[in-house]
């Protein structure tokens, strides 16, 4: 290099030294924040990535409409109905989720008492089946949204926590409030959601063991030490009305090591829901699937599963026929109680629901592709 070129190349150099001695406010930008490789969960038609779980994903009192801020989206509107959920057919482990809510009717306490229960929220890391005799999964965590004034052990802005009765684990942050009266509560400290009929933007973090939840752009709550860490994620249908919008998902990297008591019990593959709720004969798929139905008393899985070349065994609680690669097995209370056998040449399953006491009954099936 030659003498100039060096000259040059030194001014050069100390004037970046300079300016970086010298910082001016304002005269960059702030930088952008990684990754921003976003997914709607909220495009097409509400079936193409969500299915039934403990509702059916076209119950009365679920419906959707155009979003005008976004073409392409649509708004869901969970009307007054019966407490159930929603699930993603796919598992996600590491996220970022963004979206919108809104309730449509006033807190009890509002006007004298004449408001009404407003409650929903969002679940995620949670299994495809919820627990036996009620509609939340046995484990997993609830990002609240709620609309009923603020307690002791609860508030409407913004709480996490993990399912009542579940198998989860973590520890609230000791920044923020904390309750144990109903799941492992982490509460926050500044009531920042919006009034109701008004929406609130929600950004939630989960990446391995913590999931931190921001309301309306501050900080609201956050678990550690979080497990489960890879599950579905649902919405929830829980007594007034309520709305959501601009739901978005980005994906993470995910845990190279994540260890296997980290896991919920996953499908094989993503798999469509139908919720059945009429008692009667029903004809099971042609090919692959998983049925599962909840037995509350002893019933023989031969005479429940008719078909199939099973066994008259008598079996109670979950039990749960598998059928695939052109075999099916059976389990009962997560134990395997038939081994996988050959099925029938030209075997076609029907499921008798006619006489009994049954709980939650789901018919799983892999998406279409």
């Amino acid at each position: 290099m030659k003498l100039h070129q060096r000259l040059i190349a030194s001014l050069f150099l100390s004037t970046l030294a300079a300016f970086a001695d010298e910082p001016v406010d304002g005269q960059f930008p702030p930088p952008k924040p990684y990754g921003e490789k976003w997914e709607s969960l909220f495009t097409g038609a509400l079936d193409e990535k969500w299915t039934g779980m403990s509702m059916s994903v076209k119950a009365p009192h679920l419906s959707t409409t155009p979003n005008p801020d976004r073409p392409g989206d649509f708004v869901l509107h969970i009307a007054r109905g019966p407490t159930g959920v929603i699930r993603s057919m796919k598992a996600y482990e590491n996220f970022v989720l963004e979206y919108e809510w809104r309730h449509l009717t006033e807190a009890p306490s509002a006007g004298g008492g004449k408001g009404t229960s407003g409650n929903s929220g969002v679940l995620v890391r949670h299994s495809a089946f919820p627990a036996f005799g009620g509609p939340f999964p046995r484990e997993g965590y609830e990002i609240q949204v709620c609309n009923l004034g603020n307690g002791s052990w609860y508030t409407s802005h913004g709480d996490i926590f993990t399912l009542p009765g579940s198998i989860s684990t973590a520890i609230p942050d000791p920044r923020f409030g904390r309750s144990d009266s109903c799941g492992i509560r982490s509460m926050p400290v500044a009531f920042n959601a919006s009034k109701t009929g008004e929406w609130n933007r929600i950004r939630l973090t989960c990446m391995d063991g913590m999931i931190q939840n921001e309301v309306n752009g501050t900080l609201a709550s956050t678990l550690h030490r979080v497990s489960p860490r890879k599950g579905y994620m649902s919405i929830e249908s829980e007594g007034a009305p309520v709305e959501f919008r601009n739901m978005r998902i980005q994906e993470l990297a995910p845990d190279p090591e994540l260890a296997p008591k980290h896991l919920v019990p996953l499908l094989p593959e993503p798999m469509t829901t139908d919720y059945i709720t009429e008692r009667k004969e029903t004809a099971l798929p042609a090919g692959e699937f998983i049925a599962s139905v909840d037995a509350k008393d002893a019933v023989s899985v031969g005479a429940l599963f008719t078909g199939l070349g099973l066994p008259e065994v008598q079996a109670t609680g979950r039990i749960v026929v598998t059928v695939r690669a052109g075999k099916v097995s059976v389990s009962a209370k997560d134990k395997e109680i038939i081994p996988a056998q050959p099925l029938p040449a030209d075997g076609r399953g029907v499921l008798h629901l006619e006489e009994g006491k049954f709980a939650h009954v789901l018919l799983f099936e892999p998406v279409k592709k």
